[in-house]
């Protein structure tokens, strides 16, 4: 199935589908599909096919081992010739077709290999039927048209490889039946049998291209709906990214960001490592909507959303908005020093971008930071990391806006504080 979807994958899904419902809506008896669409079909029927048929010569050889002992009771000359051709010929044939059945082989060859057996089979009943004489020879004329209506009907072959197949058993099975050797055999089988066993093969033939043309009827259906589920997959993918996106800033949203932070609390623990938050709001942005006007606000708000994304670290960080002009950053792995030390490198790229604000300046913000380390038996939530950031980002705004603050969220004694808030804040920034 993998092979399969890698061929069709080649080419787009709509496209695809197309050529998929265009072969479900012919009416064709030729069983093959366009070039694309039959290499597919192959790569998705060969290897169960090619198991099943090398289970199949197996058990029928299995079957006709039984009957070197309905070849004794005949005669030892009988015997003698069943069990050398069966041991000498069919059983290293039958061998050697299973191997190669279960081989990566062009279906040529799988072909050849599945049917000579059976063929060298048809063939070895129809011998002993002449060398039994006449008495019973219409009983291995019998068991020879059986196996030949055996082989066309329930082995799995490609029907292309069944007709084959039949048309050569058949040729070797009249073939026999017509042979003239005076003192070895006795007189040529009756005409009425090779019609009957002929006659008898037709109807096996057609239930098994009744049974490949539902085969590959059920293969195209089959990939349709699998083709129709990716669709529906990547379509509800797709709404719920959008659904966790924020129109505005194209960042994540408030919703995406409770379920993120909470699972990245529960690995910080569970794995011992350090979480850090960064809580970032733009300063005096009321004033930039009173002014500018909410349509330049948007557009504020976008363009601080597109620094924060290339400010933080790529693949690692996760920003999301908030509410309002306010922005989150999760920081896995970032103890309290690299919380600082990211949230004073977005606020310096916020202030270096130069965003027209109000009143002749430029757009600048206030970030608060926390961070903790996840330990054995520390239990701390997403709430508590906010409300702690949160408390930074209040302070930075009481010492005058454009800076960072920090606050420890210290749960247990084995993590104290690094400082105060007051002693963190006034170290790391630099008023305006």
């Amino acid at each position: 199935m993998r092979e399969t979807r890698c061929n069709l994958a080649s080419i787009p899904r709509s496209q695809a589908l197309s050529e998929l419902e265009s072969a479900l809506a012919q009416r064709s008896y030729r069983l093959r599909f366009a070039p694309r669409l039959e290499t597919a079909y192959e790569a998705a029927r060969g290897k169960e096919r090619n198991r099943a048929v090398a289970k199949y010569l197996v058990v029928y050889l299995a079957a006709k081992l039984l009957f070197l002992l309905a070849n004794l009771q005949i005669g030892t000359q009988v015997f003698r010739v069943s069990m050398l051709l069966r041991l000498g010929i069919v059983l290293p044939l039958t061998v050697t077709a299973v191997i190669l059945l279960l081989r990566p082989l062009p279906a040529w060859v799988h072909g050849v290999a599945a049917f000579t057996p059976l063929i060298a089979e048809t063939a070895l009943v129809m011998l002993l039927g002449r060398l039994s004489g006449s008495a019973i020879a219409t009983r291995y004329v019998m068991a020879a048209g059986i196996g030949i209506f055996a082989q066309t009907l329930l082995m799995r072959a490609p029907f292309r490889q069944c007709v084959s197949g039949l048309a050569a058993a058949l040729a070797v099975f009249c073939a026999i039946a017509e042979i003239h050797w005076p003192g070895h055999f006795g007189p040529p089988i009756s005409g009425d049998y090779l019609v009957f066993v002929i006659g008898f093969s037709f109807p096996a033939l057609y239930e098994r291209h009744s049974r490949e043309r539902a085969d590959r009827r059920n293969f195209l259906l089959g990939e349709i709906k699998r083709l129709q589920m990716e669709d529906i997959i990547d379509m509800n993918d797709h709404l719920e990214r959008l659904s966790s996106l924020d129109a505005v800033t194209g960042l994540f949203n408030r919703r995406y960001l409770d379920a993120a932070l909470a699972r990245s609390c529960d690995i910080a623990v569970e794995r011992q490592r350090w979480i850090g938050i960064l809580m970032i709001d733009i300063d005096h942005f009321k004033s930039v909507n009173d002014t500018a006007g909410h349509q330049y606000g948007d557009l504020c708000l976008e363009q601080v959303a597109q620094v924060l994304q290339l400010t933080v670290r790529a693949g690692v960080d996760t920003v999301a908005r908030y509410g309002g002009e306010e922005f989150v950053a999760i920081l896995p792995d970032a103890d309290e020093r690299q919380a600082i030390f990211i949230g004073e490198r977005v606020r310096e790229s916020i202030e270096a971008a130069g965003l027209p604000a109000s009143h002749g300046r430029v757009v600048t913000i206030s970030a608060g930071a926390t961070a903790i380390l996840g330990e054995p038996g520390s239990r701390f939530s997403a709430e508590e990391l906010i409300a702690a950031a949160d408390q930074a980002l209040y302070t930075a705004k009481k010492l005058g806006r454009n800076r960072v603050s920090y606050s420890s969220l210290a749960l247990n004694a084995a993590q104290p504080p690094i400082a105060d808030v007051e002693t963190v804040s006034y170290r790391v920034t630099r008023s305006k």
